[in-house]
């Protein structure tokens, strides 16, 4: 699993660096493609992604950048689901450039893939690198990058891989999140019902409100905040990363820790069982039935974790906070994006009656000439 997650990274990175290459090349648009679908999926993706929702119709595709990069898509149906899919070079894979990547540098928009879909889809983005902007599908989501900067709105469900560094803002999951971070990636997500949510590595997770239990499982030094959980949590950490919650309902509470990790919760802990080896804290505000620890662990009982859940607690708001309004504003962007793209359509067929316009004119003075 690490060795994969290895080369998936180093694919994002090498391909990121062969981006400004083609930024000399001339533009190419394809035509508007149109499908008859309820599902996307985009695979081997190098680019940005913008995907607008509709209340109906077709799926549309609009695909335009270099002629190098547009040349590598190939896009079709099969079934109900749409397909996008990148070929990237044998340069993507040369080890030897992954050490120079340098993200700012990058020229994600050389390739622009923008998609209309029917609320409710389904959407799966696989082994992305790039931008995505993707609207309130109402819909499954699967969503797995690396090297990104991705802000999505409402799902009915989601899971999220990502891989080396980035950011994804998530404004809310009505169902189930499986979260999986490896690198130091940064995500924000609102509302969820349920969170099962893995970090290897210094990856940093803050959570809304959790109505139905979380999840987790920290290799490193990871941090995962959430404002409040309801429900079964169950927390394993090795090595020095952190979960901090600030408010909550948490039946029952289960946290094992090896290593100098630290846990803090802000709520009522129904049966708490602690395990700790090495120098990690657990700091629980108040706790009812019996609370049962051993190892090393040290448990501190009481309103001295109330500091810490206030921190927790606003950070964990903020970052709420933060991806509904990214989900807002990537609805927003694909509103605008498909207001302007309908503007140049209207501006194009206007300059083409121009033209046509102008050369039945020069038709004419010439027949006129002929005549005298």
């Amino acid at each position: 699993m690490k060795d994969f997650k290895s080369l998936l990274l180093g694919a994002a990175v090498a391909a990121l660096l062969i981006l400004p290459a083609a930024a000399a090349e001339d533009w190419v648009t394809w035509p508007q493609k149109s499908f008859s679908g309820s599902a996307l999926r985009v695979d081997d993706f190098v680019g940005t992604l913008v995907v607008n929702v509709s209340n109906g119709g077709p799926v549309r595709v609009d695909v335009s950048g270099t002629r190098e990069r547009v040349n590598q898509v190939d896009v079709h149906a099969s079934g109900s689901t749409i397909y996008i899919e990148g070929s990237n070079t044998d340069t993507v894979w040369d080890w030897h450039s992954w050490f120079n990547f340098d993200y700012g540098k990058s020229k994600p928009d050389q390739l622009v893939v923008k998609v209309s879909l029917p609320r409710g889809s389904a959407v799966s983005v696989d082994d992305m690198v790039g931008k995505a902007t993707i609207g309130d599908t109402m819909g499954p989501l699967k969503f797995e990058a690396s090297a990104t900067q991705s802000k999505i709105g409402k799902v009915t469900s989601a899971k999220i891989s990502l891989d080396g560094t980035g950011r994804i803002d998530l404004a809310a999951v009505s169902g189930p999140l499986d979260l999986d971070i490896a690198g130091s990636g940064k995500v924000n997500v609102g509302p969820t019902q349920s969170v099962k949510a893995d970090i290897a590595g210094a990856g940093d997770t803050a959570l809304g409100p959790i109505a139905g239990g979380l999840s987790v499982d920290i290799a490193g030094s990871g941090d995962i905040s959430a404002s409040r959980v309801n429900g079964p949590v169950k927390v394993d950490i090795a090595g020095s990363g952190s979960v901090n919650i600030a408010d909550g309902i948490a039946n029952p509470l289960h946290v094992d820790i090896m290593g100098s990790g630290n846990f803090t919760f802000g709520g009522l802990a129904i049966d708490p069982k602690v395990s700790s080896f090495g120098s990690g804290s657990v700091k629980i505000k108040a706790y009812k039935g019996h609370m049962s620890s051993d190892g090393m662990a040290s448990v501190d009982v009481g309103a001295e974790v109330s500091a810490a859940a206030v921190r927790a607690q606003a950070q964990a708001e903020a970052a709420a906070a933060r991806a509904t309004a990214a989900g807002e504003r990537a609805a927003a962007h694909a509103t605008a994006e498909a207001a302007r793209a309908a503007a140049r359509a209207n501006a194009e067929a206007a300059k083409a009656a121009a033209r046509a316009q102008a050369r039945h004119s020069d038709d004419n003075d010439d027949d006129d000439d002929g005549h005298r």
